[in-house]
């Protein structure tokens, strides 16, 4: 019986494999927004096998220390330019889109730190009694607000 004849696998350029990536820029958007629509992140997200995975995750990279290593393979500048390129041009649109969520949950806090700060004594001399009487009582109003005290 014949060898059977080997097919040679026939590949794209990097070149092309790039025009075709890029092409499909323009459909993407509307394919992830309908499995977004579709998902339901929230059941297996909120599960004790997923908080497991993610803490076993977390363990094994702190472990390897992969996120020194990842840092050690780029360069201050390198890291400059990718938040200058990449961070600048959408900061201000995420920041705007989000202020609604940020007053009403931040609102509240602030609200109670003001209240709080009215209420000061008038600041003295001694540092140590500032730091006591008005320092802490406010740091301690910022964390009760966020519900970490």
């Amino acid at each position: 019986m014949p060898e059977k004849e080997r097919e040679e696998m026939v590949l794209k350029t990097k070149a092309e494999a790039r025009a075709n990536f890029e092409a499909a820029v323009a459909y993407i958007p509307s394919r992830y927004e309908a499995g977004v629509a579709k998902a339901d992140w929230l059941t297996p997200a909120k599960s004790e096998v997923a908080e497991k995975n993610y803490a076993d995750a977390v363990s094994k990279a702190v472990s390897a220390k992969s996120r020194q290593k990842a840092i050690a393979g780029m360069t201050n500048e390198e890291w400059k330019e990718a938040a200058r390129t990449k961070g600048a041009p959408i900061i201000g649109e995420r920041i705007r889109g989000a202020l609604g969520k940020w007053e009403a949950e931040w609102g509240p806090m602030y609200d109670s730190v003001a209240s709080k700060v009215a209420a000061l004594p008038p600041k003295t001399l001694d540092f140590r009694a500032n730091i006591n009487n008005r320092l802490v009582p406010v740091v301690e109003t910022w964390k009760k607000a966020a519900g970490k005290s």
